[in-house]
């Protein structure tokens, strides 16, 4: 059997682990409702995610038997500007949040601010091993 989606793969595995945990829970703490439809909800879309793993090719497979220099360049400049505006956006969030602690002293701000400012971090990391990784590839 050929893998023709590795993000459907991925996906099934992923929901598989959390029915198991559901799964673990239920069997620990005692019958609840709730983990026993989580669980049997998570094996049902798992199971849907491994048809169409071996099954089904990807969107981005698809795609790019179709698409020419055109349209993999506006999906580069469109991919960019929106981590462009994504990261003005968090970072205007990150400011305001500051700006509120200073003036209230409320944790809750302190704790916006932090939590975005984590996440601007997080996007620089990502984005610089994402192009490292792009540019040992090729």
């Amino acid at each position: 059997m050929k893998i023709k989606s590795v993000r459907n793969l991925a996906s099934g595995i992923l929901l598989m682990f959390l029915a198991a945990a559901c799964a673990c829970k239920l069997l620990l703490d005692g019958f609840q409702l709730r983990f026993l439809l989580s669980a049997l909800l998570a094996v049902s879309i798992s199971l849907v995610s491994f048809y169409f793993a071996f099954t089904h090719r990807g969107i981005k497979e698809e795609l790019s038997r179709y698409a020419d220099e055109r349209d993999r360049y506006l999906a580069i400049k469109s991919g960019h500007a929106t981590v462009r505006i994504m990261n003005y956006l968090l970072l205007g969030g990150c400011w305001i949040a500051l700006v509120l602690y200073g003036f209230t002293k409320s944790a809750l701000a302190l704790s916006v601010a932090a939590t975005l400012c984590g996440v601007l971090i997080a996007m620089f990391i990502i984005m610089l091993g994402v192009n490292l990784y792009y540019e040992r590839r090729g």
